[in-house]
């Protein structure tokens, strides 16, 4: 089987004065400091009007049963802005007629192909309206086996898995229409699963095997077949698509799960993050992590993203056994392009190609005026190893070619300085 080994460490911002350095600007908790509940977050979608759905895995609410109150997990919904939506929360479903309490341990959300919202309850899943919070249809693929978060893709096929190995990744029309199994034994315990927009791949994020299983057909009447396997290292427990489509944003580990497990590969992938990985170079070219309430806690696991509708803004969620503010709030920083491009006040410093680079790889920047120009490299200590650029430049583009073959593989970032304008980008050495 192809290995298709991403090696990348998350890099840390240096200390450099006025230094710029790509990354999401932590935005706080939301919707506020006192949303939590005694088992963290187990799932968050946002849908097109931008509001946010989130669930807890236990209980955080009551109803009353006729004769005493009852513990129920609620579905929560807010505005952009954080105040409630007018029919949240979420205590009942009601499709066809009759109507389900949500008292089973909630499991995952995502938004399908429509924006509708995609809620797995236990062993059964549900289709929500997003703007009435009203039911659809609703779905057990298997009774009794609690479920993973679902996929959908871009026709509005959803696909589920339960949690315990051995069992069916199953495949259901918009309507629940069971349409076949299209891995009849799942391989390892998993939260999440997500699915290539045509249909035809299923990434498979079991988080006890350490890696991504891919599975593909040539075309929606073919059977799916384990093609490949990536990310060797990754515990993954949440999985989502950028709003662009272009990358699929994965979790690493967790402190119970840790990432960088795989035996026999070494990876330096950094714990509770989720990375922004590229189905068609196989590179990492974004990342965010999760601010811990508790500093390295193995009590905080990733179990949920979403981003808003114009994709600057992203939501998470960790699940736990303690009590602490569940979900937190990213922003996107406006001057990183999608193709890892940094731009500062009209400069421009490309990410390397390529990327992980053997020994060599080529640096571009752009520059909106002329200057005294410098290019070093720095290690992950902050150390100096290489200048590539000291000199007064012309405006425009140029560009540089860097040979490393006197420095030990790791992860290096390059600085860009014009005129007192600092900027910050990352790469990747591979021997």
């Amino acid at each position: 089987m192809k290995k298709l080994v991403s090696f990348f460490a998350l890099v840390l911002f240096l200390a450099m004065g006025t230094s710029y350095a790509q990354g999401w600007t932590h935005l706080g908790n939301f919707p506020n400091d006192n949303f939590m509940g005694n088992t963290g977050g187990h799932g968050v979608a946002v849908d097109p009007d931008g509001k946010v759905w989130c669930i807890f895995y236990g209980a955080t609410d009551s109803i009353f049963n006729g004769t005493s109150m009852s513990a129920i997990r609620a579905v929560y919904v807010f505005n952009a802005d954080g105040t409630p939506a007018s029919f949240s929360p979420i205590k009942t479903i009601t499709i066809g007629g009759v109507t389900d309490t949500l008292f089973n341990s909630n499991r995952g959300l995502k938004a399908d192909n429509n924006g509708n919202i995609l809620y797995a309850a236990f062993d059964k899943l549900y289709r929500i309206n997003y703007q009435t919070g009203e039911g659809i249809d609703a779905v057990q693929p298997v009774v009794g086996m609690t479920l993973t978060a679902p996929a959908t893709d871009d026709l509005g096929n959803v696909f589920t898995a339960p949690v315990i190995p051995g069992n069916p990744i199953s495949v259901f029309t918009t309507d629940f229409t069971f349409l076949g199994n299209a891995v009849d034994a799942s391989v390892g315990f998993s939260r999440t699963l997500e699915v290539s927009h045509d249909g035809n791949t299923i990434y498979w994020t079991g988080y006890t095997n350490n890696l991504i299983y891919i599975y593909s057909r040539p075309s929606e009447f073919d059977p799916f077949t384990l093609t490949d396997s990536t990310l060797f290292g990754f515990a993954c427990e949440s999985a989502t698509w950028s709003r662009d489509g272009r990358y699929l944003w994965l979790s690493s580990g967790s402190g119970l799960t840790p990432p960088n497990a795989y035996p026999g590969v070494t990876t330096y992938y950094s714990n509770a993050t989720w990375y922004a990985w590229d189905p068609a170079t196989g590179a990492i070219v974004d990342s965010i992590k999760w601010v811990f309430n508790t500093p390295g806690s193995p009590d905080e696991r990733p179990r949920g993203l979403a981003f808003s509708p114009d994709g600057s803004i992203a939501y998470v969620t960790c699940f736990g056994g303690s009590a602490y503010p569940a979900f937190q709030k990213f922003e996107r920083p406006t001057s990183v392009d999608e193709a890892g491009q940094v731009v500062v006040d009209g400069y421009k410093l490309s990410q390397n190609y390529p990327n992980p680079f053997n020994p060599s790889t080529k640096i571009t920047f752009e520059l909106k005026n002329s200057g005294y120009t410098t290019l070093k490299v720095y290690d992950m200590l902050g150390n100096e190893v290489a200048t590539l650029v000291q000199n007064e430049l012309a405006t425009g583009s140029h560009s540089v070619n860097f040979n490393a073959a006197n420095l030990a593989s790791g992860t290096y970032v390059y600085q860009l300085n014009v005129n007192g304008t600092r900027i910050t980008n990352k790469m990747v050495l591979l021997k």
